[in-house]
């Protein structure tokens, strides 16, 4: 929905996906079966999907990612960072969460005989007004110019830029804790009348593989 893009790719090694990906319009860019296994990186796959771009003699400026997992990310939130990212200038762009509820400055960690121990050390044991922001990266929105990515060969190369977002909309599902926290998310944004997830302009994959 943002139409930023030349080219949408959903790079997976699933004939289901990517026939899901054709039905909305994205192309399926079938994964090498040494890149669909639980140890590929991010970055692996994001090269695999530009060389085979190039491949095809499309080379693009910058390249996003936009990982599944972030389901409630909209098109402005993809908008308003790459204006951001084409506005500084910058090589990288992640996005980024505020804490909530919770001050990462404060973690500790526990031995094997339940003693604990401050990770960052006692610097940060102040008043919670008096720290520093902190921000948790989130999969839904990444930018990198092409050529820097190529070179460095990872989203966070140097320099990086921090792109703030709302917290509900850049929700990462990585567990089932996630996926029942992401449920009461999207049920209190359409409450308030907040939409939650971002119609496609189509309908459901499932419902026109009913009526193919």
């Amino acid at each position: 929905n943002s139409r930023l893009f030349a080219r949408v790719l959903v790079s997976t090694d699933s004939e289901e996906i990517g026939d899901i990906a054709r039905w909305y319009g994205a192309e399926f860019l079938r994964r090498p079966r040494e890149l669909a296994n639980d140890t590929a990186s991010l970055e692996s796959v994001a090269l695999h999907a530009l060389e085979t771009l190039r491949a095809q003699s499309f080379s693009p400026e910058a390249l996003c990612q936009l990982m599944p997992n972030c389901p409630l990310r909209r098109s402005p939130d993809v908008t308003e960072q790459f204006e951001d990212f084409q506005r500084t200038g910058s090589k990288f762009l992640i996005s980024v969460v505020p804490y909530r509820s919770v001050y990462p400055h404060w973690a500790l960690t526990r031995n094997a005989r339940g003693q604990g121990k401050w990770l960052f050390g006692k610097k940060f044991l102040v008043d919670s007004k008096k720290l520093p922001p902190a921000y948790c990266p989130t999969g839904a929105v990444w930018w990198a110019r092409t050529s820097d990515f190529v070179k460095q060969k990872t989203f966070y190369g140097k320099p990086f830029r921090l792109a703030p977002m709302d917290a509900n909309r850049g929700l990462d599902i990585d567990t089932e804790e996630d996926f029942a926290l992401a449920d009461l998310t999207v049920r209190g944004l359409r409450s308030r009348g907040d939409g939650a997830l971002e119609p496609v302009g189509r309908v459901s994959f499932l419902a026109g593989a009913t009526h193919a």
